[in-house]
């Protein structure tokens, strides 16, 4: 596939229709130029403004990337469905970013074999590009578009609960005390993951009620009810 996609191009490779790559541009959500009067994009300008975007994007254009990326398959996990008990409410001591993360990748349960050492790796390059908290004390952690996925069969979530709040980089200068691991197998399932995600953590009262949770139990079945009541299947 060249480097410089037009629409068509865009759509298989992000694996989305092309009425949702449209209804994005239309709305001023992917960066594009025209070339002789036709849409044209740069699919490492894609990736980059995927990964420092996709959580700041308004609640419609969260619910097109979601739909669209995560197709009609029945089969594919919900958001709760990805969390074991064990990666459900990690206790993370606070310290530097770079601290952070590396004591909270540390105590997740992957589901198949990889290196702990890679994978914060691979976050803290995603951190560098722009930092994934958000103004209301959540980090959205994930790994770049560019990269290879460090999972290969497997989707994961992880969230963890800092000791006490830190600066993480948000925009604002807001603290953060709840991290949210995104690992996926594939672009695809990162794209709608991170976008349902965001979403989740955009409910009124989701975030207020995960950090009241006193544990794995009652941190999964919230997710679940909040999924339930958010994500309703179009009939």
């Amino acid at each position: 596939m060249p480097d410089l996609l037009s629409p068509k191009q865009l759509a298989e490779y992000l694996q989305l229709s092309q009425r949702t790559v449209y209804r994005l541009l239309e709305r001023g959500d992917l960066p594009g130029v025209k070339v002789g009067g036709q849409w044209r994009f740069r699919r490492a300008d894609v990736d980059q403004w995927l990964d420092v975007n996709v959580q700041r994007l308004d609640a419609a254009s969260l619910h097109a990337l979601e739909d669209d990326a995560a197709g009609t398959d029945a089969s594919r996990p919900t958001i709760a469905e990805l969390i074991v008990p064990e990666n459900a409410r990690i206790r993370v001591p606070a310290g530097s970013r770079e601290d952070v993360v590396r004591a909270f990748v540390e105590q997740v349960r992957f589901p198949e074999p990889v290196s702990a050492d890679l994978v914060v790796e691979r976050v803290l390059e995603r951190e560098r590009l722009c930092s994934t908290a958000l103004s209301d004390g959540v980090a959205l952690l994930h790994t770049p578009r560019s990269r290879p996925r460090v999972l290969k069969t497997h989707d994961l979530i992880a969230v963890g609960r800092l000791e006490k709040p830190v600066d993480f980089g948000a925009l604002d200068g807001s603290l953060t005390d709840t991290l949210i691991l995104l690992l996926a197998r594939s672009e695809r399932d990162q794209l709608a993951l991170l976008a349902k995600l965001a979403r989740l953590c955009r409910e009124p009262a989701f975030l207020p009620a995960l950090h009241h949770t006193r544990g794995a139990k009652e941190v999964i079945a919230l997710v679940r009810g909040t999924e339930d009541r958010v994500f309703v299947p179009a009939p």
